[in-house]
């Protein structure tokens, strides 16, 4: 189910992608315009963009496993050497120039946010270096106070993180509905995006140190149990039987992914056990 459910996704890309491969028009784009056409596919083309940086950028596990070693006050054994994953001079300049597919007013915020996830992450990671060296050096006041710091970093870089996904939210979902037009998989196809990116927020929600987000995790999971109610109740697609079967299996995943979240949100707590249950349930379900 896995391999086939990866294929499926991989539609998404396909698909909508496909408009601006130069070709002949399909009959699928005929009633939209040239220029929504153009517009759509550069949205989608800076949300695939933001969906790869963001999965490198903010890893949560690693962020943890920082903040976890500086709790321990250099009583835990020695971490390995971490070092921030480079992001690509090209990726950072797209994201932090987004066109003109997006409104003024959303091209700022994206901006902001992007300028202020930057600037956390550089600034967390020399945090934990400059940490490391106190502590070499015996300055356990010096080192206890960048804890704090990092604390905050750690929590804006998730909230950065959320604020850029929420955003590009409703332009992707007109831009699916523009390049998606005619074609019969349609619903199924935006369905899977919307419920993997509620996922990945409660995920994102979920990792979050010192401060538990259980309201926040409630509202999410809440908008996530929403999203499979109405996708349970989407007419089955004639001649695409494979394609039906892969979707119900999908669904079947949210459904043990939604039952992880409520065992985990009753501890009101994270834990690192907890922490790979989720992040296995949620990549079971998308891989």
């Amino acid at each position: 189910m896995r391999k086939n459910l990866l294929l499926f996704v991989a539609l998404i890309g396909a698909l909508l992608l496909a408009s601006c491969s130069g070709g002949s028009k399909s009959k699928s784009v005929s009633s939209v315009s040239t220029v929504d056409v153009k517009n759509a596919t550069e949205v989608i083309k800076y949300y695939n963009t933001s969906l790869n940086v963001l999965q490198k950028m903010v890893k949560e596990k690693e962020i943890n496993t920082i903040l976890g070693y500086m709790e321990q006050k250099g009583k835990a054994p020695t971490v390995l050497t971490i070092a921030p994953i480079t992001i690509s001079e090209k990726d950072t300049t797209a994201l932090l120039n987004p066109g003109d597919c997006f409104n003024a007013e959303t091209r700022l915020n994206l901006q902001q946010n992007y300028a202020g996830l930057f600037g956390s992450r550089t600034q967390f990671y020399a945090n934990f270096d400059t940490y490391l060296s106190y502590m070499k050096a015996g300055k356990y006041t010096e080192a206890d106070k960048l804890l704090n710091v990092n604390y905050q970093l750690s929590t804006e870089m998730s909230e950065y993180k959320q604020n850029i996904f929420d955003i590009l939210s409703p332009f992707t979902e007109q831009a699916e509905q523009v390049l998606l037009a005619d074609n019969p998989l349609k619903e199924q196809i935006m369905t899977i995006r919307k419920m993997t990116s509620t996922m990945q927020s409660i995920i994102n929600l979920y990792a979050r140190k010192p401060v538990f987000e259980g309201a926040r995790i409630d509202h999410k999971l809440i908008e996530l149990k929403k999203q499979l109610d109405a996708a349970r109740k989407l007419p089955v697609v004639a001649g695409h039987d494979n394609e039906m079967k892969t979707f119900q299996d999908f669904l079947s995943q949210v459904d043990v992914f939604v039952n992880k979240v409520q065992k985990a949100r009753e501890k009101g707590e994270y834990t690192d056990a907890d922490y790979e249950m989720l992040t296995s349930a949620y990549e079971t379900s998308i891989i």
